[in-house]
């Protein structure tokens, strides 16, 4: 089988004729769009040259869309896995919104991500009307989509 996506569709004459003047079996081929997000360089022409003129660090740098650049960003497999399901394959050119990925991860760490908060940069805050000496505890569920997860 010959899969390939439908910039090659033109050549499946010549393919044709190659296959019949060698006399070899005769695969199947299969053309689809590609997968295109708006707001993304998705050439691999493109993405080879901010690679070889040291733009990025390499394929796997957090800025580009590659699959080992997703996973450095903190996508997980899961995520990319259902934004593939939910884009399918198609044979028309068609431009996916890069929001339909972000909400893919979203609703993945959503699911099994713990949530945690931390001040990095706190600021000073006198309250005039608090009881000196008086403290209190808040606890919150730990991931609000799994109760057994805990408390924090």
């Amino acid at each position: 089988h010959s899969i390939c996506t439908l910039e090659f569709e033109v050549h499946r004459p010549l393919y044709d004729w190659f296959i019949e003047q060698l006399g070899i079996f005769k695969s199947r081929q299969y053309e689809f769009a590609r997968l295109n997000l708006n707001y993304t360089v998705m050439s691999k022409r493109k993405l080879l040259q901010l690679v070889n003129e040291k733009h990025v660090s390499g394929w796997d740098d957090p800025r580009m869309p590659t699959i080992s650049g997703l996973r450095r960003r903190g996508y997980t497999p899961e995520a990319i896995r259902n934004f593939c399901e939910l884009v399918g394959v198609a044979r028309r050119e068609n431009v996916i919104d890069v929001g339909l990925l972000e909400h893919c991860v979203r609703e993945d760490l959503n699911r099994n991500a713990a949530r945690a908060m931390v001040v990095t940069d706190p600021i000073k805050l006198v309250i005039t009307n608090y009881p000196e000496g008086k403290t209190e505890t808040l606890t919150s569920e730990i991931n609000p989509e799994d109760p057994d997860a805990g408390l924090r």
